[in-house]
């Protein structure tokens, strides 16, 4: 549904890894020069919830997201409620988290300066200037605790444990960003090529779109709606078939030739025969049905644990335009 211009509302959490380091400060006496931006300034759930409800109810049509990637799934998961369907913002992404996987993606890229001069003339009547990135959003229901969350990217298996090693081991080093998170990726890698197995795996059982089933131990297990993820990498090699469906990988336990076809599914090209296929395989879905013993994570947040299973649902919510210049 097109919705006419209403504004421009910048929502930030101060709490997000950038922002609590010291950029929040820097960025309000920027925005505050613009009139015709509101800044709502947040720090939990509830409070970005009250603060889209106010642009739901001013028609509000861009949304600046000024936190990382915990406060983009708060939003997300409230556009997509039943509720809030009726209400199809465009948000625009800066880089203020600790990791900030999606803005990698769909993220606005040049200066705070001139992205707010580029929103202060479009909102004045000028022409607009923006590229626009269209991505179905991964909605994940918990049915044990009917917790339900909308995200860009899901993972368990080494996904998980390397979050957990990034946060433990780098960011308390002061390596943070894209940087912490590829670092804590390439030492998973290293693991597998030389030991020949990852460090972690996660027993599964797998339904896709009500059909394919498959079980057992996998090293990985990652499902998508971004277009590229940390380092530019993108394991994913099925084509998609259609705008609302999101890519799945999933690499089973201790897999066959592991130098040779990493390198190629990191480049997003599928092994090279039928029976390496069977151990590294990726599709595009619409949902999925995974009952994981372990843990796992929705754009960094982790749920789970890692000695029960917790059945998981994921399934397209629509789908989300963000901004960028």
């Amino acid at each position: 549904m097109k919705q006419e211009s209403a504004g421009v509302v910048v929502i930030s959490n101060p709490l997000s890894g950038k922002n609590k380091r010291g950029g929040f400060e820097s960025f309000s006496k920027k925005i505050s020069q613009y009139d015709a931006i509101d800044h709502l300034i947040t720090s939990n759930e509830s409070e970005i919830f009250q603060a889209l409800m106010k642009c739901k109810q001013r028609r509000i049509s861009i949304i600046i997201v000024n936190g990382g990637d915990g406060t983009l799934q708060c939003v997300l998961s409230f556009l997509k409620q039943d509720s809030n369907l009726d209400y199809e913002p465009e948000l625009l992404l800066l880089q203020a988290g600790t990791t900030s996987m999606a803005y990698g993606d769909v993220g606005c890229k040049t200066s705070l300066h001139a992205t707010l001069e580029a929103l202060a003339r479009y909102v004045n009547g000028g022409n607009n200037p923006f590229k626009k990135s269209v991505r179905a959003v991964i909605k994940m229901t918990l049915p044990a605790t009917q917790q339900s969350l909308c995200g860009l990217f899901f993972g368990a298996g080494a996904i998980y444990s390397g979050i957990l090693y990034c946060r433990q081991q780098l960011h308390t080093k002061g390596v943070r960003g894209e940087l912490g998170a590829s670092l804590a990726m390439l030492r998973f890698i290293v693991d597998w090529l030389t030991v020949k197995r990852l460090a972690t795996a996660v027993q599964a059982n797998i339904m896709l779109d009500n059909k394919h089933h498959d079980q057992g131990r996998y090293n990985v297990i990652t499902a998508t709606s971004l277009a590229r993820l940390l380092a530019g990498v993108y394991p994913f090699w099925a084509p998609v078939k259609c705008a609302d469906a999101y890519a799945l990988t999933l690499i089973k336990y201790n897999p066959p030739r592991p130098i040779m076809n990493f390198l190629t599914i990191l480049r997003g090209r599928a092994p090279h025969t039928k029976i390496q296929q069977q151990h590294y395989q990726s599709y595009s879905v619409r949902s999925a049905q995974l009952d994981i013993h372990g843990g796992f994570t929705l754009d960094g947040e982790l749920f789970g644990d890692t000695d029960k299973n917790t059945r998981v649902h994921l399934e397209t919510a629509g789908l989300i335009t963000f901004l960028s210049l």
